[in-house]
């Protein structure tokens, strides 16, 4: 065959294996774009102003959807729930106006509220998938000085009886005031929503205990939740508690292989991270093992994680045995016969991405950078054995993130992947300045915002701001925008930082890449269904009835909250909508909803309000109780708390009643109004004191901020034949500020200023100004929001001393 022809023939054959190549590779990319467009959700941050609080405490918050699903004008509702994690009942439920992306919002927390650990989770009124988009979830503490009527304590009596094959659970009921409680109506379950192990009635003893015997062989991590609720005449007390696992390890040694696998023969970086079982990172020593042989000794910092280099041996066993724990033994992850390591030089970047890739045989690879949804970069090599090749990516055509590396093999399967964040350098700031670093009781403070993005240029917002006493803000229950938005909504549960602010750190990404990144490595090989999502928005629906019938005609309906006015029409079965328009209410999120038929006595409304369905998806979450705190092994009874002077104590209060099963009956009357000692009507300043009053109908009092006001009497809450109060939407309500030239009024707010909505220019300093109370210490000033470029943050703590 002549030459030439032969040439053309290798130049078609090449052709034809480019286009196959490159036909592999988009169906690659197809299949990711419906991986990323299926598991795709709106991001929701909310700024509160504090995360530690106190029973009948005001909540301050601005919500922000940093990024939608569906068009940001389908976005009008903002559902709030405050649950109790010790039990995951609901305490309240609000509904906020969402425009434009934003949310404004406060409320009054109760004034029973018990002390403990509890957490607000916010929805929005889309559903994407049948999952309800754009979930939020913000942990507080609460120190309370309510005592509450009913208390529990749940323990291990016994772990296993070798005879019953049953362990035992010791159940302790008391009062308040810590006196046994008798022949309370005990109700228990054991299992999960598919699996019942067991279920019991009983009553506690005269010393107030029960003993539940439980399976000890039958449970599992999956179904060893205890349930048991209380009652005591008309006071009920709801408790979790997770059974012990049989022969289970005391602590969760993980092993992370950077690029997903151990390889054989090649040189592998291995993060790993050390927990006790209830979910608490662990500083500690372990001792590696090839064998039986000590390979190295490796160590965990105050995260919880370390990493190792070593050449793994296929033939051989790998094992760790933590240090001063007892003897078992944590093997690593299967040896790969065949495969790639891929190794970065740092997961946290600039403007280009450097790594290195080696295989133990001879193949041909791809690699593509991707955010999971489409394909950015990509690139072929053809690698020989144990020749490591290196790798370079510009990236200066990606935005501001995390992405992933990802190594696919010759049958364009993933093989190997690591996540790196891109544009390390490209994060904002905000700016915050005061006019001085010490203050007195009721000085001014002088504040000057700046918005700053890369090579410190000047950038427009919107933020929040708050300024709090700084023992109102643990360590634990932080979060930021920043933070949240490029790690924590992406990678999960990331360890705490000693220091609060996990993206100023560059060794801290490094460490939590290693050993969070790769679990992303999820996405599926297999082709898709190309399925746009499904996306509904929950609304408020009802259907009226006459005479438990359905209506043949048309009927006119009225709501009522405060100003805003409604006439709505059923069609002609009766059935109705309510728009956000409609429920938008000042009295307190009250709308009240009105049969215009003068025969209203044959109707009967019934009403859909989408609270139900989020009240049922929370309660059912399952959550960790004790999470982001620091044990070291060197002192296994103590757990280091690393947050740095909190000093807010629960207050004991001593009673001399013998059975104190009711609450205090002092404070607001049925619809939470009060008269403060000053005589002010609902003042902010005293919320919760024992000394409040009821007001009385038409009598005169002070108003919060000054003047005076006429007391209109409490709307009665109950329903009436033709009214139903509907819970409607808060509009915000502006930041109660104290008359600091007002000396027989005490300023003792642990929120000193509040705001929801500061715009920043980028032509220079925002200046705000506000007054400090009379409270002393330590303040923190915390700043964040939305730029032209992306999310900011930024912070300053100040320090008010006596006059």
């Amino acid at each position: 065959m002549p030459l030439k022809i032969i040439y053309i023939c290798c130049l078609l054959f090449l052709n034809g294996f480019v286009q196959a190549q490159n036909f592999r590779l988009d169906s690659v990319a197809i299949n990711l774009k419906q991986y990323g467009l299926n598991s795709d959700h709106s991001s929701l941050f909310l700024h509160f102003d504090k995360n530690i609080y106190t029973n009948n405490d005001q909540v301050w918050f601005t919500g922000y959807l940093l990024n939608t699903v569906a068009e940001s004008e389908r976005y009008h509702t903002l559902y709030l729930s405050l649950v109790n994690n010790a039990d995951t009942s609901i305490v309240l439920q609000e509904k906020f106006l969402i425009k434009e992306g934003i949310a404004f919002g406060s409320l009054a927390l109760p004034d029973s509220l018990p002390s403990g650990r509890y957490r607000f989770v916010a929805h929005t009124n889309m559903k994407i998938n049948d999952h309800f988009d754009g979930e939020f979830t913000q942990p507080i503490t609460v120190k309370s000085t309510t005592i509450n009527p009913l208390t529990a304590n749940v323990s291990i009596f016994k772990n296993f009886d070798e005879q019953t094959k049953n362990g035992t659970v010791l159940l302790q009921v008391l009062s308040g005031n810590n006196r046994f409680v008798e022949n309370a109506e005990i109700n228990y379950q054991i299992g999960n929503a598919d699996e019942t192990i067991k279920t019991g009635k009983a009553k506690s003893s005269v010393i107030g205990e029960l003993m539940i015997n439980y399976p000890a062989e039958k449970i599992t991590k999956k179904n060893n939740l205890l349930k048991i609720s209380i009652k005591k005449n008309n006071h009920l007390k709801y408790v979790n508690f997770n059974l012990p696992v049989q022969d289970e390890k005391m602590y969760q040694f993980s092993f992370y292989p950077e690029g997903g696998y151990l390889i054989d023969g090649l040189t592998n970086k291995v993060g790993f991270e050390l927990k006790t079982e209830n979910g608490n990172v662990v500083q500690g020593t372990a001792v590696l093992y090839e064998n039986e042989k000590v390979l190295d000794t490796i160590y965990t910092n105050l995260q919880g994680i370390g990493s190792f280099v070593f050449q793994p041996n296929r033939l051989k066993r790998y094992h760790a045995q933590i240090i001063g724990t007892g003897l078992n033994q944590y093997d690593l992850p299967t040896i790969l016969k065949h495969g790639v390591a891929l190794r970065l030089s740092a997961a946290i970047s600039n403007h280009e991405l450097k790594a290195q890739i080696e295989s133990n045989d001879q193949q041909q690879v791809h690699v593509v950078v991707h955010d999971f949804s489409n394909i950015l970069l990509q690139s072929s090599f053809d690698l020989q054995a144990n020749r490591p090749q290196n790798m370079r990516f510009k990236l200066d055509s990606i935005p501001i993130g995390l992405y992933a590396l990802t190594v696919l093999n010759n049958e364009y399967k993933p093989i190997a992947e690591r996540i790196f964040f891109a544009h390390y350098n490209k994060i904002n700031r905000i700016s915050v300045i005061t006019d001085k670093e010490n203050y007195t009781t009721r000085d001014s403070v002088e504040l000057d915002l700046n918005a700053i993005g890369r090579q410190n240029k000047l950038l427009p917002a919107m933020v929040s701001v708050s300024c709090v006493q700084a023992n109102r803000l643990s360590i634990h229950n932080n979060q930021n925008i920043t933070d949240f938005y490029f790690f924590q909504q992406l990678l999960a549960d990331l360890p705490t930082h000693q220091f609060n602010l996990k993206y100023n750190d560059i060794n801290y990404l490094n460490e939590v890449l290693m050993v969070k990144g790769w679990r992303r490595y999820q996405w599926p090989t297999e082709s898709l269904p190309n399925v746009r999502p499904k996306l509904v928005s929950l609304e408020y629906s009802g259907e009226v009835l006459k005479n438990r019938k359905q209506l043949k005609t048309p009927l006119i309906l009225n709501t009522f909250a405060g100003s805003n006015i409604n006439v709505i029409n059923t069609d002609s079965l009766g059935k109705f909508n309510l728009t956000a328009a409609n429920l938008l209410s000042e009295d307190r999120g009250r709308v009240w909803l009105n049969i215009g038929d003068k025969r209203y006595a044959n109707y009967e409304v019934l009403l859909n309000d989408p609270l139900k369905e989020i009240r049922n998806e929370v309660i059912n979450q399952k959550i960790s109780l004790l999470v982001n705190q620091t044990t070291k092994l060197n002192d296994l009874n103590q757990s280091i708390n690393i947050t740095n002077g909190i000093t807010l104590k629960d207050v004991v209060i001593k009673s001399k009643k013998d059975n104190f099963l009711n609450f205090a009956e002092h404070g607001p009357n049925r619809c939470g109004d009060y008269v403060c000692r000053y005589n002010i009507l609902n003042c902010a300043n005293h919320a919760g004191y024992q000394d409040n009053r009821k007001p009385l109908k038409g009598k005169s009092y002070a108003r919060s901020g000054g003047g005076t006001i006429v007391y209109a009497g409490c709307t009665d809450h109950e329903d009436k034949p033709n009214l139903r109060m509907l819970k409607g939407i808060h509009l915000a309500k502006e930041f109660y500020t104290s008359d600091v030239s007002n000396k027989s009024e005490p300023i003792s707010f642990a929120t000193i200023y509040w705001n929801y909505q500061v715009v920043l220019h980028e032509s220079g300093n925002t200046r705000l100004v506000f007054n400090t109370g009379d409270l002393t210490g330590k303040f923190k000033i915390i700043v964040q929001g939305i730029t032209s470029e992306g999310v900011a943050y930024g912070e300053k703590e100040i320090n008010v001393a006596e006059k």
